[in-house]
Parts: C-alpha cells; sequence; structure tokens
C-alpha cells in the first residue's frame, strides 16, 4: 500500500489545486461526501442517529461540517462542538459552518454525551505540536465519553509521519484517510488509536503523485471507499 508523508501530502494538494486545477473546494466536498458515507456504513443506517462533529479550525473540520450536511439529508440528527469561535475558521470551513447555519442545523448547545457517533475533525496531517487548550479538552472530552468516535484523515494529536500520539489523542473506533493513508497510519504501534482504517478517494488523480514518485494507479479499482488491512 503506497503511503505518504505529510509533506507530500501537502504537497499533492498543492500540486492538485495550483497546477492541475482541482479547487480545495471541490477536493473538500468529495471528502465530505466519502466521510459521510463512511459514518453511515459504521451505524448501518443514520435515520434519527444523533452525530456530533468535533472541529477544529482548518480543512480537517471544513470536511467534518460538509459530513454532517449529507448526514442530515439522511435523516441524521447532527451538531457541531467548535473548537474556536466560528469567524476564526480558515475560510473553507466557515463557508461550510455558514452553509449549515443557512440550513438550520445548528444548536446554541450540543452535549457529546448525547451522540450516537462523534466525527473528530479537530487536527489534520499538518500537525507538528501536542494538542493544547480548547482541542486538548475536546480530545478528553470525545476519550472518555466512550462513544464510537470517527476520525477524519487521522486521529487528532497522532503524528502523521510516525504513529505516534504527540500528547493526548483521539481514540477512534474509525478512521478515514483521504487520498492516501498518512505514513503513521499504517505503522502497527498506531492500531490501537487508528481503529479501523478506510482510505476514501477525494478526486486527487495520479498524475499528481507521480510528481512526487509515488504510484496510486488501481488504488480505487475495487471502489472509492476502500478497507486498508494492517
Amino acid at each position: 500500500m503506497a503511503s505518504a508523508t505529510a509533506a507530500q501530502m501537502a504537497e499533492a494538494d498543492r500540486i492538485a489545486s495550483e497546477d492541475l486545477g482541482i479547487a480545495l473546494e471541490l477536493l473538500m466536498e468529495n471528502a465530505s461526501r466519502q466521510i459521510a458515507a463512511a459514518a453511515r456504513a459504521f451505524l448501518g443506517d443514520v435515520a434519527g442517529k444523533r452525530i456530533v462533529a468535533l472541529v477544529g479550525g482548518g480543512n480537517n473540520g471544513g470536511d467534518a461540517l460538509g459530513a454532517l450536511r449529507h448526514l442530515a439529508g439522511w435523516g441524521a440528527n447532527v451538531g457541531v462542538v467548535l473548537s474556536r469561535p466560528a469567524e476564526r475558521l480558515r475560510p473553507l470551513a466557515r463557508r461550510q459552518h455558514d452553509i449549515l447555519e443557512r440550513l438550520g442545523l445548528l444548536r446554541d448547545k450540543v452535549a457529546i454525551e448525547d451522540a450516537d457517533l462523534l466525527l473528530d475533525g479537530l487536527l489534520g496531517y499538518s500537525v507538528t505540536r501536542p494538542p493544547r487548550d480548547a482541542v486538548a479538552e475536546a480530545i478528553r472530552a470525545a476519550n472518555a465519553s466512550r462513544l464510537p468516535i470517527l476520525a477524519v484523515d487521522l486521529p487528532s494529536g497522532l503524528d502523521p509521519d510516525t504513529g505516534e500520539p504527540l500528547g493526548v489523542t483521539i481514540r477512534a473506533a474509525l478512521t478515514v484517510t483521504l487520498a492516501l493513508p498518512k505514513r503513521g497510519l499504517i505503522e502497527t504501534r498506531s492500531r490501537a488509536l487508528v481503529g479501523d482504517l478506510l482510505l476514501a478517494d477525494i478526486g486527487i488523480p495520479p498524475q499528481a503523485f507521480d510528481r512526487l514518485a509515488i504510484e496510486t494507479r488501481g488504488l480505487f479499482e475495487s471502489g472509492d471507499l476502500v478497507r486498508i488491512i494492517r
């Protein structure tokens, strides 16, 4: 199975958006749909289920917010816990937040303990330091709830390259990694934090990875959401 370091994944994202003209917003929409599909497969059915997203300030938070829109359309009751004020979200994540607000899907107060599933969109592959402040508090609350957690791309707090915890780290039942597995996810020592691992096709073409000498052709021949056996 091919994998990517955080630096390689950042460059693949840049190539796809800047050189190949595939807008990051399109990649986020694809990721959001895949995360929602994985959540539905995990729960069996989302109608009437309570799904809460833990949202950081970056694009992982935007992926989780976008997934809630799809899940709500399929009958789920959705909620959001922000680690920072909405006005401090990065632009794409803020746009996803505002869409949910316009749809009337955001409640003033959300209790993590009332959920059937948590979506971890707190930190992405660019993380280099232990989680702090509100993010660390959200991770502790999520783990303490003992609810199933679906991690977006990788569990928040996990080093994307080594698979080692940087500090307090999400303990996921399922991780949906995007485009390629981050190298740390396929390390045996990360298994207890990653849970089951799915790889989602979000539309980054093989030509983007060719420039990084990473072969990805054939990865999604059997489907666009692939279980990785470690």
